[in-house]
């Protein structure tokens, strides 16, 4: 099992407390704690971190009981009006399974299983099981408007039978006079592809029903505080053929009538992308796909009154035909919506010749409609694709990424199961996750992609593996919803990316050279396309935050 402990705590140490005693101390967000093992961290009951205004902090500490303990509770306490604390949560995080597979294709059945902290778990009691260790993650969301200085809070264990304080950590934020943007604000470009019918079927409600689509709020909502740019929409039916749990229904109805004529029912398709909105997703729409995996488009034919599907080529003419139609359709809805200018035809993974195909029907359709893919770089399609985002390791040409930029066209990458490290796998460090978008940075790409947001299996909240891919790598939060170590390590980062930003226009604006150079120096050392030798991530990601946390009050 990974673990790595940075000096990410100030304060004393002090004695350990006797084996008796219920251990409490804050920790290094670095560590999977081991669940058996008495934590190694020195006990640290004081220490200090800092953040700017419209940060979201995360602030890990941890509890051993060496007997059976009480069923207990967390509660983080401030001085009453406290500007900086009217949003923050303790919750205890959950252990999920794992194994050490990083890789893709079919997931091997011999290696041998463990257990790592991810699941930050809903606001509930927890029952302390012997000589077990339990995480603790704060979320601290910070107020763009909160008063810049040293503020004070304390984390409170406390008996939930009794309602006793059984331990108390004490915390000190330093509040930076500097202020990020809102999610919705920020200009690294977020892209986690969503997958709404887990959720539908893990509630056992329909697809689509008044039900499905308020319980997908709170999921939205926890997915636009990333900064989500992008709405995912499926236009037919399973573009990935067997790459998931849960069969991809379309968003879009396509009929081919008796007369031989196309009709298109956008309800599904409308609701979703309004939703969306409403959750603060809202900036893109891309629909899924002209080159599915297996190109096969599943209509209904109204003349032999049931589905069928159609296997296709890209170059054929009934493929030109199917999408001639339907994408002239689609486009005079979108215009009548207001969305039309915020849309891509969208693809994964495939290569030139069919994307050069779907281009010329698209283009030849409807000029001008934006096309947007993840996949490998092709020189042919650098001029074409207003979002296209490349693998891990991958880079576009300087003159074309400066031409691409020039347009506004998102120029992004990705990381997949074929990607050891830095990774968003469950048994990845957590650091990693927070490294990925500082390295989009260091390469001058817009943002970063990943394909899967809550693609879970049957047992999402004990285990992570799945059938295919490394585990983890289907899901990046949890039923109920609950967010993971990982997405709120990946938030530090977009945190991190926007702090760039920020500070290189300060710096340029002032004339500063020196400090612009520091900044420069370490953010090119996440350049390479992987964790350099003899680094680590976390410990990377802990100098870099240093840096820019440093200046201001």
């Amino acid at each position: 099992m990974k673990a790595l402990l940075l000096p990410l705590l100030l304060g004393a140490s002090l004695t350990a407390h006797a084996q008796s005693d219920l251990f409490a101390s804050w920790a290094s967000k670095d560590v999977h704690f081991a669940p058996r093992e008495r934590p190694s961290t020195p006990l640290t009951t004081d220490t200090l971190v800092s953040a700017w205004r419209g940060e979201r902090l995360g602030v890990q500490a941890v509890i051993y009981a060496p007997t059976e303990g009480a069923r207990l509770q967390l509660r983080l306490v401030s001085k009453k009006g406290d500007d900086a604390m009217t949003q923050a949560t303790a919750r205890f995080v959950n252990y999920v399974t794992t194994d050490n597979y990083q890789y893709c294709g079919y997931h091997p059945t011999d290696l041998t299983p463990y257990s790592v902290p991810d699941v930050i778990d809903l606001d509930q009691p927890l029952t302390v099981e012997t000589e077990t260790a339990h995480p603790i993650w704060c979320i601290i969301d910070i107020p763009q408007t909160a008063t810049p200085g040293v503020h004070r809070v304390a984390l409170e264990v406390v008996n939930a039978d009794t309602k006793k304080v059984v331990r108390r950590l004490q915390l000190s934020l330093r509040v930076n006079s500097r202020t990020l943007p809102t999610p919705r604000q920020q200009k690294f470009h977020v892209d986690f592809w969503q997958q709404p019918y887990s959720l539908s079927r893990l509630l056992g409600v329909e697809r689509w029903s008044d039900a499905h689509m308020e319980a997908l709020r709170p999921y939205l909502k926890l997915l636009a505080r990333s900064g989500q740019k992008v709405v995912s929409a499926i236009l037919f039916y399973e573009p990935w053929g067997d790459q998931s749990y849960d069969k991809f229904s379309p968003m879009v109805q396509t009929t081919l009538c008796k007369d031989g004529t196309w009709k298109y029912d956008y309800t599904v398709f409308d609701r979703w992308v309004k939703l969306c909105a409403e959750c603060g997703i809202d900036e893109q729409i891309n629909c899924f796909s002209m080159v599915p995996w297996d190109m096969s488009f599943r209509y209904f034919d109204e003349a032999q009154g049931k589905d069928v599907d159609l296997k296709t080529t890209t170059n054929s003419e009934e493929y030109r035909n199917l999408w001639s139609h339907f994408l002239k359709n689609f486009a005079r809805h979108l215009k009548e919506k207001g969305w039309y200018d915020k849309t891509c035809i969208a693809m994964d993974e495939r290569g030139l010749a069919n994307m050069l195909d779907a281009y010329r029907v698209a283009q030849e359709a409807v000029p001008g409609m934006k096309m947007a893919l993840a996949g490998t770089y092709h020189k042919e399609l650098s001029d074409k694709l207003y979002d296209y985002c490349i693998g891990f390791g991958e880079h576009f040409p300087d003159d074309e990424l400066q031409a691409r930029l020039a347009k506004g066209w998102p120029s992004t990458t990705y990381t997949c199961c074929s990607n050891t490290e830095p990774n968003l796998f469950s048994n990845s460090l957590s650091a990693e996750a927070a490294y990925l978008p500082v390295h989009c940075v260091a390469n001058g790409f817009d943002g970063y992609l990943h394909w899967s947001w809550m693609n879970w299996a049957d047992r999402p909240l004990e285990d992570t593996r799945f059938r295919l891919f490394a585990p983890g790598d289907t899901y990046l939060i949890y039923p109920g919803p609950r967010s993971s170590v990982r997405y709120e390590r990946f938030i530090e980062g977009v945190a991190l990316a926007e702090k760039i930003r920020i500070l290189r226009e300060e710096y340029q604006r002032k004339g500063d050279s020196e400090s612009l150079r520091q900044l420069n120096d370490l953010v090119k050392e996440f350049a390479p396309a992987g964790i350099p030798e003899g680094k680590t991530a976390a410990e990377m990601v802990y100098q870099l935050e240093t840096l820019v946390n440093a200046n201001g009050k």
